[in-house]
């Protein structure tokens, strides 16, 4: 006779698996995450409205927006660790090399972003505005599905 087996026996694993994820802080990174996420689709709809009303000068605003998300925005961070790691000597410098492959591949990763606004940015100087008018509508919509998840 076979033995039958339960349909949900993997379900306490599972739901312990699902509390150790909460017990290591994962849902408050992700929903800190998101919220910075929020933030800077509302910065890029901000910056993209601003470059549809003033087409010639549509890089200003994308570049502006391109240098607080990568250079202001993670000062409070990546400044602290640089002057830790600096304070270190020999051993600062070999762990800031280590640092340095994780770094150049979030910085790969970030490349069609990056030259995904300049596109944009082109475009709408040279007087295109179809690629700036989807990217408004899709900021959009991913920001009123973060309000109505919020709420």
């Amino acid at each position: 006779m076979k033995a039958q087996v339960r349909p949900h026996a993997k379900a306490p694993a599972i739901l312990l698996a699902m509390h150790a994820r909460r017990d290591l802080g994962f849902d408050e990174m992700s929903k800190f995450w998101h919220r910075i996420t929020y933030f800077r689709h509302r910065s890029e709809l901000w910056a993209l409205g601003l470059a549809m009303r003033v087409p010639v000068l549509a890089m200003l605003p994308i570049g502006i927006l391109l240098g607080f998300w990568w250079v202001i925005a993670p000062l409070p961070i990546v400044l602290p660790i640089i002057l830790l790691l600096d304070s270190l000597g020999h051993f600062g410098t070999m762990v800031s090399a280590v640092f340095g492959i994780p770094v150049l591949v979030a910085l790969f990763l970030a490349t069609p972003w990056f030259f995904g606004w300049y596109g944009i940015a082109a475009s709408l100087m040279f007087g295109r505005f179809t690629t700036a008018k989807a990217k408004e509508k899709a900021l959009a919509e991913s920001i009123h599905a973060y309000r109505t998840k919020a709420v």
